[in-house]
């Protein structure tokens, strides 16, 4: 079931106010989720922000960052 990019972006902030109010159980419509921990909601977040990237047609940028030194 393809899910539409309103009801992805409702997920995404029902979880994102979980992760700010320091809840771990989210309730989306008829739907109860339990996580275990902050960085299981952070994984979910990231998950929720890729599909949304991919039903709205964007793709997330990714910045690489280098820090290089010469000598000791």
């Amino acid at each position: 079931m393809a899910e539409t990019l309103e009801e992805l972006q409702s997920q995404r902030a029902a979880l994102a106010k979980a992760l700010h109010t320091g809840a771990f159980q989210v309730r989306h419509g008829d739907k109860q989720v339990t996580y275990r921990s902050v960085e299981e909601i952070k994984k979910a977040l990231a998950a929720l922000d890729e599909a949304v990237a991919l039903v709205s047609g964007k793709r997330r940028s990714r910045v690489t960052y280098v820090n290089a030194q010469r000598g000791y």
